[in-house]
């Protein structure tokens, strides 16, 4: 299982990719969230798109509010398309994306790619 993953600029948004089998645990989560408000802060940018295949999610209710929390302050105003392929939204993501929205950030979930950046307000074309 891997943390790791690749940042590309696009024209109207942030494309990050995630390392095959990525999982999502506190503080690679935290890792992850960090590099991208650093680059939506320096290029003005408010969508981001996440893809990628999850293999494993270690992560407590508490630990998903943290994360949450930690997006709310750091990416206020910022719409998160997230396209996990394979992956089945549960209760525990509801409750993270419930508390990122209170705190100012919208956050969804897609299984494709196409659906995930139609959300975001953002063509195909400019999916390079």
């Amino acid at each position: 299982m891997s943390t790791d993953f690749k940042v590309t600029l696009h024209p109207q948004y942030l494309q990050v990719e995630l390392a095959p089998d990525y999982e999502i645990r506190p503080e690679g989560a935290t890792q992850l969230i960090m590099s991208i408000a650093d680059v939506c802060n320096r290029q003005g940018l408010r969508r981001v798109l996440i893809e990628g295949t999850i293999g494993r999610r270690s992560m407590g209710t508490m630990d998903s509010f943290g994360l949450g929390s930690l997006i709310g302050s750091m990416l206020t105003g910022v719409s998160i398309a997230c396209c996990f392929y394979g992956f089945d939204p549960d209760g525990q993501t509801r409750f993270f994306m419930d508390v990122s929205q209170n705190r100012g950030v919208r956050v969804e979930f897609f299984k494709e790619r196409a659906a995930a950046l139609r959300w975001l307000g953002v063509g195909q074309d400019s999916a390079v």
